[in-house]
């Protein structure tokens, strides 16, 4: 009979802690998609939350100017 009572506490008590679980109030949820960056610092990103990439700059390739279309219908004076 020691053994029941004891039993019947133990689920009591843990009965009373799920109650008391699910009583609290949920916290606010954001959603964020998972091909979204998130907002604010991060591993790589430091403080500011942006990419810094230090050293000179690579130089771009200039583009050679296209040459003139002469295949037009007008005429073309001399």
């Amino acid at each position: 009979m020691n053994t029941l009572k004891r039993l019947l506490v133990l689920v009591g008590v843990v009965l009373a802690l799920l109650a008391a679980g699910c009583a609290t109030p949920p916290e606010p949820f954001e959603y964020q998609q998972n091909n979204e960056l998130k907002p604010g610092p991060g591993i790589l990103t430091g403080e500011e939350g942006v990419f810094t990439i230090y050293g000179e700059p690579t130089p771009a390739k200039k583009e050679e100017p296209k040459p003139e279309d002469t295949s037009s219908d007008e005429p073309v004076s001399p």
